[in-house]
């Protein structure tokens, strides 16, 4: 089964990316310099996304505090962390803050990650003699 996940241009073409990529992605999440609620706020997100061959997916912030185990306040704090590190990107919804779990914010692996994530993926592939497929 072919992945979802695609990265290039339509000039280039577009590197469908594997299970090898997410094990490098996994990788860089955690040999990254984070603290241990950064790292594992990252890792929800990026299973939320990446993982499930999505670039992008709506969690609830009542949902991410609860799964990680962190404070609303916290859980805010971490989040502004990782966005100025360039390790995600939050697009939030309107309204102000509330503990409702049917308020959704959309979040994303941040491009410079998923891009440097890439490049190491490509090279590796690449020296080893394996083939990209291309779409």
């Amino acid at each position: 089964m072919a992945s979802n996940l695609k990265i290039g241009s339509e000039d280039n073409g577009y590197a469908i990316l594997d299970e090898f990529f997410k094990s490098l992605m996994f990788q860089q999440v955690m040999d990254s310099d984070l603290s241990r609620n950064e790292r594992d706020v990252l890792l929800v997100i990026f299973r939320k996304t990446i993982h499930y061959e999505k670039w992008n997916d709506r969690i609830s912030m009542y949902w991410l505090s609860k799964t990680v185990g962190i404070s609303p306040t916290t859980l805010r704090v971490t989040l502004k962390r990782l966005e100025n590190k360039s390790f995600i990107d939050v697009t939030r919804s309107t309204g102000g803050k509330t503990v409702s779990s049917k308020k959704y914010n959309e979040f994303s692996i941040h491009t410079y990650l998923v891009n440097m994530v890439f490049k190491k993926w490509e090279e590796i592939k690449l020296y080893n003699g394996f083939d990209i497929q291309y779409d």
